[in-house]
């Protein structure tokens, strides 16, 4: 992620669609973990990688929860 003036990397949109990608390829979006919520589920599988400040941010986390939100919509039109 490219680094910004306060020394965060920021969120681009190809890092917003790989974490959406990922996370609906983990155990997170399985049914292990079916009794979650969805910002529950997402939660755990970035605080699991360590992303605690996408969790804490609650604009990027709420890109990510979107774009995930939009390919589950995408994959069920596509059954």
């Amino acid at each position: 992620m490219p680094s910004t003036t306060d020394g965060c990397p920021s969120l681009t949109d190809a890092d917003v669609d790989e974490l959406a990608f990922e996370f609906l390829h983990s155990p997170y979006a399985g049914d292990t973990y079916l009794d979650w919520r969805l910002d529950q589920r997402l939660d755990g599988f970035l605080r699991h990688r360590g992303l605690v400040r996408l969790v804490e941010d609650g604009d990027a986390y709420g890109l990510i929860l979107n774009r995930v939100m939009a390919y589950i919509g995408e994959l069920r039109r596509r059954r």
